[in-house]
C-alpha cells in the first residue's frame, strides 16, 4: 500500500485517543507487517499534537549535492567504461561520491 494512503489512517487515530505503538500495530495488522513503524507513528502524531494536521511532508533542507548529475550522466555518456577515479577527478569529488550517484 502506497505511503499517501497511509498516512490519511493516522489523523482517524490520533483523534480516537489511540497512542502512536496501537496505531502501528493495527496497520501492520490490516495491511501486512512493515506497513509501518511505531517510529513513523510517534512521528505523524507528534506533528499532529504541535497542530499541523497536513498529511503532506515537509522538504527537507539537507545538505547539498557535492556532484553536478547532468554533468556527471554526460561524462558517463561520453565514455562508459572510464572510471570512478577518473570522473572523480574531473568533477573534483572522490571516486565514492561519484559512486553514490550513479
Amino acid at each position: 500500500m502506497e505511503k499517501r494512503r497511509i498516512r490519511t489512517i493516522f489523523p482517524f487515530q490520533f483523534r480516537m485517543g489511540r497512542n502512536a505503538t496501537e496505531t502501528a500495530g493495527d496497520i501492520d495488522d490490516a495491511f501486512g507487517p512493515g506497513t509501518t513503524n511505531q517510529r513513523t507513528a510517534q512521528w505523524w502524531f507528534e506533528k499532529f499534537r504541535t497542530g499541523d494536521e497536513s498529511l503532506e511532508v515537509d522538504e527537507r533542507s539537507g545538505r547539498p549535492s557535492a556532484v553536478d548529475n547532468k554533468r556527471l550522466r554526460t561524462l558517463e555518456e561520453e565514455n562508459p567504461r572510464t572510471t570512478l577515479k577518473n570522473v572523480g577527478s574531473r568533477l573534483n569529488v572522490s571516486s565514492r561520491t561519484v559512486d553514490t550517484h550513479m
